[in-house]
């Protein structure tokens, strides 16, 4: 088709009706594919009826959206055709330019981002093409031609973002992709497919992860993928603007460079910076001199009053600058009735040769012009000038570089200031109003930077580019003046910008000296955050009627707000671009709903080293005892011959934050069979990222061996990925002949654990009897885990544990443990002489060069000694200090929104062991503490008082103050108290506003939320205990049992190990007993659950069990563990083992 040139063509079709939209599309061949279409007209021949689909947008690769179909609307055609004779030909006001906004609002611009696999050949080389689907429509078959990302489209691994822009097409529910199969190398390995829709506030994710090849998985080279509904992410719904910006008629006022937008509301609400030309080819097709730029964008919607906009360019091309002579923002009134016109103002250079070299400006409105169509159909028309605008200021910014060595930079340096009215955005800090040289050691730099009033400045952001040779840098303060109104903000930095010192970071958010507001790193304050008040208005919110993003939160049942903190490891690769959510869980098992840790302002993903905060809603679980995180676990059985098991399979899981109790992975249908991977869904403690897996076949039925190829875990929030590769059988007659397995986990290829192996000397005391012939077995714990059940079976010695002898032992290939902390020594009694003495154990570490000593001195026998089998036994190289008599408390209070103080403030610690003088915190007017939203630090010497159980907390008047007859209460959000010499962490969320008295027998008290024990107190805690165990048998007829009974108990520092309950000519567990025994161990701390069990021997095995009791001998603290079930095979739910818990 030639340019200018009016094309008719004739189609025969059925009768459609009234028409409501067209589509038109070109396949892109030929050698100038592209087509700017202005418009078209069809008429209905039967009814003599025309409609005009105008379009004014070109269908080409190269330009505009780089789309090659378009859906059309009709309009009317005063819009298209000319009212009189002295219109024909157009003129400088086209009534089509009007229009563009209101088509615009009622289409749905699509952004279509799909991911290419890492695969080996996953790109391809063919015509890709898509089709969404909708409840009301679908856009028909999309050729994807022009990336936004990438000029080599669907490579390897790569991201593409293409635009599909339809009408009406309703929720979009699924998406069909495909290629035509052309090219060197068509097939291609998909990962998924992202469709974010601005204009609905929704981003959709269509999970895929296969081949669209004919040699590859099922020959499809077309998938319809359906979203994923926990990926889907909601936001506030975007809004289209009409942007239009005039160039000045002044010598070289045109500009090659791209030119960006930000759009600002009240309450320093803004749109994203958005660049306005798409390609190099509109950049030097707009902003030319004398003329009118116009552009369609959406958005984020920054409410009814537009307070200033924020311009700059690139500084690219080669001719930059740039002479704006104003600036028009067209954008539909809330009712869709019309529209409304800013007119912001400039007149200034945007260039680094020109005026005061600045490329950004801001503005503010001068004059609104109002368009509103009223109920009889005339259009009303407004002019009015803005009132009060903010006024454009020149802030005076002084750099105080530190005067110690290294401290200047030769990088470029960057801020942004914030002001409780918006921010300035950031700003390059090129020219020193007073030297030549900038940022020098010891100097300080001023700079003149100009913005609409940001009110009261209360933050700013620094960064540098590490670019140059001497890029560290050290900033000792900030000083900002208004040159208005004169006022000034301090900022105390003291900091390095450097990737070689401190923590690393090139950028650095700092506060002004008496700023005592909330400093989250993502959200301006709590309070304006939609969470905080959606408790305040629950009472009066129907359930069933809530809907869009908040039904995620709503559940029945009181909805409070919680802050979240959120720290992402520094490990290599640690970051991620997902979402993340979690669930609540409190001590009564009450469980939220799925809570989204989502950003403001679009924001995505948690970056390495990073402490993000949230503030949000849910339900209220009372004292949270635990967070789950669901994972999604494949496993892979190997491709060999009977690699299939019918045994049951357990799982450990090892992580930085600790580990999980041994799980039973759920057998369903035909799971773990020969070359087949099985998917489940798990919910696993959070404690990753994870270091390593153990896992554990029992050896039954019918196929007792497995060839366990990896296992991979998918972190369902976040989308991380954990591989765990064995490649071998958990079998007693095949490969490693074992039914254990340990397996490091592999994050991005990277091993999170070391390898090593260890060499296990054994020395038999030298007194008679003291060898054995019984089978031995050890557990080394340390750091990193334990090493699992280790059998002592191949000694140098053929003769193993004979008396004075050393046997020595090597396990390699195993997974590090770090620095050991305890050994549990066994023997399974069997042999002619099972009874043994040992003297020691030594454990080398071959990697570190480093051996651990393990004391030991006593029998494992049942006839000699305490009668116990079972051992554990302390680290020697690990120093037990002396019980401290003396200690010092670092004390943190935070103050909550809820109401400050000027009194005094006074606390006592109530320890395991001792309770602590009154601690005075005092107020002062020269120091003063306790405000709103602030933390405030103390530390106090005192006497050691044990594990911190609870506090009591009063507010005081100072002496010969006037206390007011109306009640005044301080609010005290949280209380962190840390045991410095151990480094033991008490929380106490306390969130409770107590009232000013003037005498103390009026206090409130909190009990310890959280505690977090290091390392360092784990060790002090192992020493020797002995543990009396009292177990009560049931007056129910046959309650009592003739079965084997073992139990184990589990602490806060580990568990006893599986031991039985014997004693020497007793019938023990006879109805309505009570029978007593001592087990001696490392002290466990405290107690949190004893598991009982029965292996079923004897002629009457079942078990009424009423409950047991630990005390621990030394503290002479008892727990009770009430039971009050069965454990027989023929009775209840006919478990033979119980998990007891304490009793309330």
């Amino acid at each position: 088709m030639l340019r200018h040139l009016t094309d008719t063509f004739t189609i025969y079709a059925i009768d459609l009706g009234a028409l409501t939209k067209i589509r038109i599309r070109h396949d892109n061949t030929g050698n100038r594919a592209g087509w700017f279409l202005d418009r078209i007209d069809i008429t209905d021949m039967n009814n003599e009826i025309t409609y005009y689909f105008p379009c004014q947008r070109w269908l080409a690769v190269e330009e505009d959206d780089g789309q090659l179909s378009r859906e059309l609307l009709p309009v009317d055609e005063s819009y298209v055709l000319p009212q009189s004779e002295e219109g024909r030909g157009g003129g400088d006001n086209n009534p089509l330019d009007n229009l563009a906004l209101e088509q615009k609002d009622k289409s749905t611009t699509f952004s279509v981002t799909i991911k290419t696999g890492v695969k080996k050949n996953a790109g391809t080389d063919a015509n890709v093409f898509i089709t969404l689907f909708g409840t009301q429509d679908d856009t028909g078959m999309t050729l994807l031609k022009s990336s936004k990302t990438n000029s080599d489209k669907f490579e390897r691994d790569s991201i593409e973002i293409f635009t599909v822009e339809t009408l009406d097409l309703g929720d979009l529910w699924k998406v069909r992709l495909g290629h035509d199969n052309t090219g060197k190398a068509p097939g291609w390995f998909v990962d998924w497919v992202e469709v974010d829709a601005p204009s609905l506030g929704k981003c959709m994710t269509f999970p895929c992860g296969r081949w669209l090849a004919k040699n590859e998985d099922d020959g499809s080279i077309i998938r319809d993928l359906f979203h994923a509904e926990l990926q889907t992410r909601l936001y506030t719904p975007f809004v289209p603007y009409e942007i239009t910006l005039y160039t000045s008629d002044v010598f070289a006022a045109g500009t090659d460079a791209n030119i960006f937008i930000i759009i600002y509301g009240c309450d320093a609400v803004c749109t994203q910076q958005k660049y306005l030309c798409t390609n190099k080819r509109e950049q030097k097709q707009f902003f030319e001199r004398k003329s009118a730029s116009r552009f369609i964008v959406e958005l984020e919607d920054v409410g009814e009053i537009i307070e200033k906009i924020r311009i700059g360019h690139n500084n690219t091309g080669m001719n930059p600058g740039w002479h704006c002579s104003h600036v028009d923002i067209r954008r539909l009134l809330p009712d869709k009735d019309g529209a409304e016109t800013l007119t912001f103002p400039c007149d200034r250079w945007l260039a680094t040769s020109e005026d005061d070299k600045k490329t950004i400006r801001e503005l503010v409105p001068y004059d609104i012009f109002t368009e509103k169509y009223m109920k009889d159909g005339s259009l009303r028309q407004v002019y009015k000038e803005v009132e009060e605008p903010l006024d454009i200021v020149l802030y005076s910014v002084q750099i105080f570089t530190g005067n110690i060595p290294g401290a200047g930079t030769d990088a470029k340096v960057y801020i942004t200031i914030y002001g409780d009215l918006g921010d300035t955005g950031e700003r390059y800090l090129g020219k020193s109003e007073n030297r030549t040289n900038k940022f020098e050691r010891g100097t300080a730099d001023t700079f003149i930077i100009e913005a609409a009033d940001l009110g009261v400045i209360y933050k700013i952001k620094l960064r540098h580019d590490n670019s140059k040779w001497c890029a560290d840098w050290y900033v000792e303060k900030v000083e900002i003046w208004n040159d208005t109104n004169e006022d000034e903000f301090l900022f105390l930095c003291g900091r390095w910008l450097s990737l070689k010192k401190e923590d690393g970071r090139l950028e650095r958010l700092f506060y002004e000296k008496e700023y005592t507001g909330d400093r989250s790193s993502n959200c301006s304050s709590p309070a304006d955050f939609w969470e905080i008040a959606l408790s305040s208005k629950m009472a009066d919110v129907d359930i069933s009627t809530v809907t869009g993003p908040m039904a995620d939160y709503v559940q029945e049942g009181p909805i409070i707000p919680y802050y979240v903190s959120v720290t992402t490891g520094k490990h290599k690769d640690a970051a991620t671009d997902s979402r993340a959510f979690i669930f609540l869980i409190g001590e009564d098992d009450e469980r939220s709903k799925r809570i989204w840790l989502d950003y403001p302002r679009g924001k995505r993903g948690f970056s390495r080293g990073s402490v993000e905060e949230f503030y949000v809603a849910g339900l209220d679980v009372g004292i949270i005892k635990k967070i789950e995180v669901l994972y999604e676990m494949t496993v892979w059985t190997g491709d060999v011959v009977g690699g299939g098991t019918d045994s049951n399979i357990f799982m450990t899981l090892y992580g930085i934050n600790g580990s999980t109790e041994e799980m039973q992975l759920d057998k369903k249908k035909a799971r773990f069979e020969r070359e087949q991977n099985d998917t489940f869904i798990m919910e696993i403690l959070d404690i990753a990222p994870f270091t390593k897996m153990r896992i554990r076949i029992d050896g039954l039925g019918s196929r007792p061996e497995w060839f366990l190829e990896r296992i991979l875990l998918k972190n369902m929030n976040t989308g991380d990925l954990t591989m765990f590769y064995y490649g071998d059988w958990l079998s007693q007659r095949k490969g490693k002949k074992t039914l254990v397995c340990e397996m490091c986990a592999v994050i991005d290829e990277e091993e999170m654990m070391e390898w090593t192996s260890y060499t296990v000397a054994v020395k038999t005391s030298d007194i008679l009897g003291a060898g054995t012939d019984a089978n031995v077995f050890i557990i080394i714990f340390g750091e990193n885990g334990d090493s699992g059940t280790l059998a002592l079976k191949q000694s140098a010695n053929w003769n193993k544990f004979e008396r004075n002898n050393t046997d020595t032992f090597n396990f390699p290939d195993m997974l590090s443990l770090g620095h050991l902390c305890k050994l549990r020594v066994w023997h399974d009694n069997k042999g002619i002489f099972p009874g043994w003495h040992l003297s020691y154990v030594d454990v080398k570490d071959n990697s570190r060069d480093e051996t651990f000593h393990f004391q030991c001195d006593c029998w494992l026998s049942k006839s000699e000694g305490d009668g116990q089998t079972v051992r554990d036994f302390a680290c020697a190289n690990n120093k037990i200090c002396d019980e401290l008599e003396e200690t010092t408390y670092e004390i943190v209070i935070e103050t909550g929104n809820g109401g400050e103080t000027r009194e005094n403030v006074w606390l006592i610690l109530e320890g395991r062991k001792n309770r602590s003088k009154e601690f005075l915190m005092e107020n002062s007017s020269r120091q003063r503490a306790f405000r709103k939203g602030t933390t405030d630090t103390f530390e106090f010497d005192s006497i050691y008082l044990g594990d911190i159980a609870s506090l009591c907390v009063g507010h005081l008047a100072r002496e010969d103050r006037f206390i007011p007859k109306r009640e005044l209460a301080w609010h005290v959000k949280t209380i962190t108290i840390t045991e410095m010499e151990y480094g033991n962490v008490y929380f106490f969320n306390c969130d409770c506003l107590i009232p000013l008295k003037r005498k103390r027998k009026y206090f409130k008290v909190f009990e310890v939320t959280k505690t977090t024990e290091s390392f360092a107190s784990k060790v002090q805690s192992l020493v020797p205990v002995k543990y009396e165990v009292i177990v009560t048998t049931g007056y129910e007829p046959g309650a009592g049992t003739d079965a084997n009974v073992f139990v184990t108990i589990f602490g806060a520092n580990g568990d006893t190990g599986k031991r039985e309950l014997k004693q020497k000519m007793r019938n023990l567990f006879e109805r309505g007993s009570t029978d007593r025994f001592f087990l001696e161990t490392l002290e466990l701390g405290e107690l949190r659950k004893v598991r009982l069990e029965h292996d079923s021997s004897g002629y009457c095995s079942g078990w009424l069990v009423e409950k047991v009791e630990v005390t621990n001998t030394s503290t002479g603290v008892a727990t009770i563990f009430n039971c009050g079930r069965w454990l027989d095979k023929k009775r209840g739910d006919g478990l033979t083992w119980r998990d007891l818990f304490p009793s309330v």
